[in-house]
């Protein structure tokens, strides 16, 4: 009798209390669903972290000298410990187009070379570092830098490029979307028709997105992938898309001496960085060509500095924050044979902070090489102290 009237006297109290019970589990249900839509149907904050701080690894799959072998033979896991060590979150992948490509197959897929490359892809993700799967270009054989080729200029082969880009997103997508990210094309040309690209684009995320639904896919703009391309996009109606740019403003500067680069650009020596017309006086004599002295006198006056670099970057921060989206900038970096080391150093810095200041992941051209983080010394890595501590490496924890 005493119990079951403590219990209709406490009947309201052991009714808050189930309530509290329910919804507390509802909230956990509700939260892990949360989650879960994040990762599947948009960008979940997990890969976005990834993407913070990267390095391209050419040589591989694009540039590669002869038939493709083996990533160890190119890059050892020694390498790959060095660029963890670092502090680096990811690695992009430049990938030729006819090192993946065969027309004679159904797919359209390299058997041979395929699972050269899964393999590869494997031992990256086993160092526990994300991946951006690029194709680099349509061919290298043909050299130059159209790395587009004829995509949106010909009908037939950009309908063969969406139906190659089905299969091997469908292949790639065996790979966990929240490490592995796909491009489509880095750094479309279309010059003169660059009001062609939009519209291409599009197509060929869509035909991405049937055989790798739930991965992330980077878009971006015509002319080489550059700032002001990119802001003259509309945003896709895909949450799962990340925009990117690259960045190698100023040309005059981070291209000095560069043989692949326009004449008058060949020629160029010791341009110096920040600029300003005292800076660049005692360049301007040392060339004939009114060119050249024109284009430097001009570097000098726009005074290129950190605050007109963190400028650039806002501008790419400020449509972002517009539209929503997330931006990032995957190729960055100055060629170093003729710029002195302590004008390169300093514009890596200044770029470095101004992405960062401004939450624009980044990923750095590239690991070795002409625009390289490390030398190589009879085969191993040797970190440019100067560069890692521009980047923000770090640098303390083992021997340089």
């Amino acid at each position: 009798m005493t119990l079951k009237m403590s219990l209709r006297n406490n009947l309201p109290v052991f009714l808050f209390l189930f309530g509290l019970v329910v919804l507390f589990f509802d909230c956990t249900l509700i939260a892990s669903q949360a989650a879960v839509l994040s990762e599947t149907k948009g960008i979940g904050e997990v890969r976005i972290a990834r993407l913070a701080k990267g390095v391209n690894i050419p040589g591989w799959f694009w540039l590669n000298r002869g038939s493709v072998g083996e990533l160890e033979e190119r890059y050892p896991d020694s390498d790959f410990e060095l660029i963890v060590e670092l502090g680096l979150t990811h690695v992009r992948v430049p990938i030729d187009m006819t090192n993946v490509y065969d027309k004679n197959q159904a797919d359209l897929l390299n058997e041979t070379n395929m699972p050269c490359l899964d393999r590869g892809i494997r031992k990256i993700l086993s160092h526990q570092l994300a991946i951006i799967i690029d194709l680099h270009s349509i061919s290298q054989r043909e050299g130059g830098s159209n790395y587009s080729g004829s995509l949106g200029r010909d009908e037939t082969f950009t309908e063969t490029f969406c139906r190659f880009w089905t299969s091997f997103a469908r292949h790639l997508s065996q790979f966990d979307p929240n490490w592995v990210i796909l491009e489509p094309m880095n750094e479309p040309v279309l010059s003169g028709k660059e009001e062609n690209w939009p519209p291409v684009q599009k197509k060929v995320i869509a035909a991405i997105r049937k055989g790798a639904p739930n991965h992330s896919i980077l878009a971006t703009g015509a002319r080489w992938s550059n700032l002001d391309t990119l802001l003259e996009l509309d945003p896709l109606n895909d949450r799962d898309i990340i925009y990117n740019f690259h960045f190698y403003e100023p040309h005059i500067f981070t291209h000095q001496g560069a043989s692949w680069s326009s004449d008058w650009v060949k020629s160029l020596r010791s341009i110096p960085y920040p600029s300003s017309p005292e800076a660049v006086g005692g360049l301007i004599e040392k060339y004939s060509d009114e060119r050249i002295t024109r284009n430097i006198r001009h570097y000098g006056v726009q005074r290129w500095n950190y605050e007109k670099i963190e400028g650039r970057m806002k501008e790419a921060s400020d449509w972002a924050k517009r539209h929503g989206v997330n931006i990032i900038c995957d190729e960055w970096g100055t060629y170093k044979r003729y710029c002195p080391p302590e004008y390169r150093v300093a514009w890596l810095r200044d770029v470095r902070k101004s992405c960062e200041k401004l939450d624009i992941g980044w990923c750095m051209w590239t690991f070795d090489g002409s625009f390289g983080i490390v030398d190589r010394e009879d085969g191993r890595a040797v970190v440019d102290k100067a560069v890692a501590e521009a980047l923000g490496l770090k640098i303390e924890s083992f021997r340089l």
